[in-house]
């Protein structure tokens, strides 16, 4: 696979020569190179005229009052737009970090994607704090203390973790973990956090939270039926952005609402366009100032608010 695509992307051969020079057959060629995007070996990026890029990121900050929006250019795979976005999150946390800095995290393929492109910055004497708790049925890459601990080995730093899950059985058992001396500790150094990366839910049958085994289909389909879209650290919130309350939040182990819109810089990012409503409820919502996502999603969001 890496020959032909080397072959046809780098060294521009058709696919007939590439066929000749490798003894294959066109057909295997044009199979080879499918597999290879698939695969990973190919990357296709559709580089968008920079103008273009800042006129939607004009309109963004414009209509939801952003401090700033990052958009990067549309990657054909899943996998290769979280990185992008991810890329570009790192790159805002090299520059905006300082010592003495304390940084709110949520948990998520996105946010857990930073700190693979964090590179080797220089020191700060950071402290990163998982902003919720990391359910054990969470994968390692997306567990809020997992990428805790890897973004202050990054910058090096400090961590400090919530030993909880992300959603407690019954609200008293909620109340059991927030009140633990360790766990309301941690609690409180994330609401003095003056920088926060969190990542966006939806409020679908098959979102994280449901796979993880935090809320149940029947749970996630009443929060629907109450006008959610999405959440950010378990809080839940309607396309307009208006808190959603149905006992969910009774059960969720994090800072809660109003701690996050107390800190300075709150950076989402979100690779997918399928959540256009909810990047649409979280951007009414007043948690989030600062928005990282590609350009085709923030077209998707102007959109469906009316401003395309």
């Amino acid at each position: 696979m890496t020959r032909v695509a080397s072959q046809y992307y780098l060294e521009g051969m058709t696919q007939e020569a590439v066929a000749r020079s490798l003894r294959l057959s066109r057909p295997k060629v044009g199979r080879l190179l499918d597999r290879a995007r698939i695969a990973g070996i190919v990357e296709i990026t559709v580089h968008v005229h920079p103008d273009i890029g800042l006129q939607v990121e004009a309109a963004l900050v414009s209509e939801f009052g952003l401090d700033q929006v990052l958009l990067v250019n549309d990657q054909t795979d899943e996998s290769g737009q979280r990185a992008s976005v991810a890329r570009a999150a790192a790159g805002l946390l090299r520059h905006r970090l300082t010592d003495g800095d304390v940084v709110a995290l949520g948990m998520g393929r996105n946010v857990g994607a930073v700190p693979d492109f964090i590179g080797v910055p220089p020191p700060r004497a950071a402290t990163f704090v998982s902003a919720i708790g990391g359910s054990p049925l969470v994968d390692t890459g997306v567990n809020p203390n997992e990428i805790c601990r890897r973004l202050a080995e990054a910058f090096a730093g400090s961590a400090e973790v919530l030993y909880a899950p992300a959603y407690a059985e019954t609200p008293e058992v909620r109340d059991a973990f927030i009140n633990h001396d360790g766990l309301r500790e941690v609690l409180e150094r994330a609401r003095t956090a003056n920088v926060a990366l969190i990542g966006i839910g939806n409020a679908r049958d098959d979102s994280a939270v449901v796979r993880m085994g935090c809320f149940s289909v029947s749970e996630m389909r009443r929060l629907r039926e109450r006008g959610a879209v999405g959440d950010i650290l378990g809080s839940f919130f309607d396309v307009d952005g208006h808190a959603v309350v149905d006992g969910i939040g009774d059960r969720v182990v994090a800072i809660g609402r109003a701690d996050l819109e107390a800190i300075e810089y709150v950076v989402a990012i979100c690779s997918e366009r399928d959540k256009g409503d909810a990047i649409l409820g979280a951007l009414r919502s007043g948690m989030v100032n600062v928005l990282v996502t590609n350009l085709s999603t923030a077209r998707t969001v102007l959109e469906l608010s009316g401003r395309s």
